[in-house]
């Protein structure tokens, strides 16, 4: 059993540190403290970090965009409302009710790729947090299933 409940800590503890992390890299760079630059290296695998796509605090842009933070972030929550409210985790239609949810980041992410308009973080921000929370409702009760978690 002890086994299990370090099994479901795991996503929480790697989103945790994405988040803080990506919060903590401005301000390092803020107070000028060199780390700073290595974790903007360590985050462009995962992210563009283009500034203009980011949100600004301490006067840098954070290590991840407004779309991949907003994502992790709805994605933290949604694991850990599924987590403590397990009625949440049964109900029938979460996977096609995650996909659904998924649909605005890709039509704005592909819309901006074509060209067709320009994106803004607002935007960014909002179709991130709808794609966290749909990533939330298919990834947790699978990994869940995964582990064996009741």
């Amino acid at each position: 059993m002890q086994k299990q409940k370090i099994f479901v800590l795991i996503p929480f503890v790697i989103l945790f540190l994405l988040l803080f992390l990506s919060i903590l890299a401005p301000y390092l760079e803020y107070k000028r403290i060199a780390i700073s630059q290595d974790i903007y290296k360590i985050f462009r695998h995962i992210c563009n970090q283009m500034p203009t796509h980011c949100f600004w605090i301490f006067g840098s842009n954070m290590a991840l965009c407004a779309r991949c933070f907003c994502i992790y972030l709805s994605l933290f929550i949604t694991g850990i409302v599924l987590l403590l409210y397990p009625k949440f985790r049964n109900f029938k239609k979460k996977n096609s009710l995650g996909f659904v949810l998924s649909i605005p980041m890709v039509i704005d992410g592909l819309s901006q790729f074509w060209g067709m308009h320009e994106s803004n973080n607002f935007y960014r921000a909002i179709t991130g947090i709808l794609a966290g929370i749909g990533l939330g409702l298919i990834f947790f009760p699978a990994y869940w299933r995964l582990i064996k978690l009741k």
